[in-house]
């Protein structure tokens, strides 16, 4: 079995002229880069051809079942529906460079191939920026915002839970219903979407922390022990899936694969040892350019609440 360096390094193109990776290495590429996180591991990936397009889905709904009437044709025929999820990628280049004293150095002292562990480090960090601006890209950030450039590439995750999903605005709920917020947030998707996948609470790990010190200092009991030493982590039955690129105090709730990164099979990973500045500062340079887009493949079984306060 090839190492995850081994097959990296055979999908670096070596020119500055050669066309992209072909499908199977796209796919290869990106199951690598996808596999950096846990979050990652359960999401829905896409590759698709256009940079604009829609996910086709077909469903059957409603009261279709009639008594049956001895020669008499049924005149309520069902008909499947084809609701379409939008996606539109956007293109995004991860660039990096080494020292050849690096890789010289490395395979001298260490015999060790320097090129093949800093692309594999630059996998993992390619699929950890999938994940943040995943969550937390926004169109509308301000450039006066420090990481203006990262986070205005495409919408994210938690906007779209917020503008197309069931988002609940906790500045508004009564106390009651703060001190229940879970429930609030299970009951916000329609009964019908609740069988479209297993749901989870995903949420920061600080917020996972903050409620089961709250209820620590409430509860001394077997049940909330065993939550605190790390034997279960549930809220209401569901599993927790904690997220570092999730901000602190926000909730979402829905089912894994409910989260989609689409990408398409225009990728390349490019390399050059040559040009002026590679050789007067005795460098390789090298470009991860790709696309993304972030997309709940069910919008409307996805309910969302940011501030939350134990």
């Amino acid at each position: 079995m090839r190492t995850n360096g081994q097959i990296i390094k055979s999908t670096i193109t070596t020119t500055l002229d050669q066309t992209a990776l072909n499908y199977e290495q796209v796919d290869k590429f990106t199951e690598m880069a996808y596999e950096s996180t846990e979050f990652l591991k359960g999401i829905r990936t896409v590759n698709k051809i256009s940079s604009k397009g829609t996910l086709d889905k077909i469903g059957v709904t409603g009261r279709n079942l009639r008594s049956k009437v001895e020669n008499k044709e049924a005149t309520n025929t069902a008909a499947p529906t084809f609701p379409q999820v939008p996606y539109a990628v956007a293109p995004v280049v991860l660039p990096f460079e080494i020292t050849e004293e690096f890789i010289r150095q490395t395979e001298r002292v260490r015999g060790q191939n320097a090129e093949e562990i800093i692309m594999a480090a630059m996998t993992r960090n390619y699929g950890e920026n999938m994940q943040d601006i995943g969550f937390n890209g926004d169109t509308a950030t301000p450039n006066t915002d420090p990481d203006y450039a990262f986070l205005s590439i495409n919408d994210g995750w938690l906007k779209l839970a917020k503008t197309k999903g069931n988002f609940i605005d906790w500045t508004t709920l009564p106390d009651v219903k703060k001190k229940g917020v879970f429930f609030e947030i299970e009951r916000a998707i329609p009964t019908r979407l609740r069988t479209g996948g297993v749901f989870k609470y995903f949420m920061h790990p600080n917020t996972f922390s903050e409620r089961i010190q709250a209820l620590a200092e409430k509860d001394t009991s077997a049940s909330i022990q065993l939550q605190i030493t790390g034997g279960v982590k549930k809220i209401n039955a569901y599993d927790v899936v904690e997220v570092a690129h999730m901000p602190e105090g926000a909730v979402l709730f829905t089912y894994h694969d409910n989260f989609a990164l689409v990408n398409t099979y225009d990728m390349q990973i490019r390399k050059t040892t040559e040009g002026r500045e590679a050789i007067y500062a005795d460098k390789r340079f090298y470009a991860i350019h790709s696309d993304y887009d972030s997309i709940f493949e069910e919008p409307g079984a996805v309910a969302y609440v940011e501030g939350v306060e134990f």
